[in-house]
C-alpha cells in the first residue's frame, strides 16, 4: 500500500505537524485529509494570527498533493448610523 505524508496547521498556528500513513488509493488520503480537518474544526475554530486551518497531503516522496484549508474571515460591515 504506498504511504501519504499529512502536513497539519491546527489553531494554534504552531509548526506544522507531520505524520504518515497508508491507503490503498490516493481518493482514500484525500477522504482522510478531510476528516481530519473536520475533526480539527470540531476541536476549535482557527484564530488569528494565520485564521486557518490546513491540512497538506504529500505522496510517498513527499511531493505535494493537495492542500486542504478552512479560513475564518471576518468581514466588516458599514453601518450607515454609525460615524466612522
Amino acid at each position: 500500500m504506498p504511504k501519504f505524508f499529512f502536513q497539519v496547521i491546527d489553531r494554534t498556528g504552531a509548526e506544522p505537524t507531520e505524520f504518515a500513513l497508508e491507503f490503498p488509493s490516493l481518493d482514500d488520503a484525500k477522504q482522510e485529509a478531510r476528516r481530519a480537518l473536520a475533526e480539527m474544526a470540531s476541536e476549535g475554530l482557527p484564530a488569528e494570527p494565520l485564521n486557518m486551518l490546513a491540512v497538506e497531503l504529500f505522496d510517498e516522496n513527499k511531493v505535494p498533493i493537495t492542500e486542504l484549508r478552512l479560513l475564518l474571515e471576518e468581514v466588516p460591515k458599514l453601518r450607515p448610523d454609525v460615524a466612522g
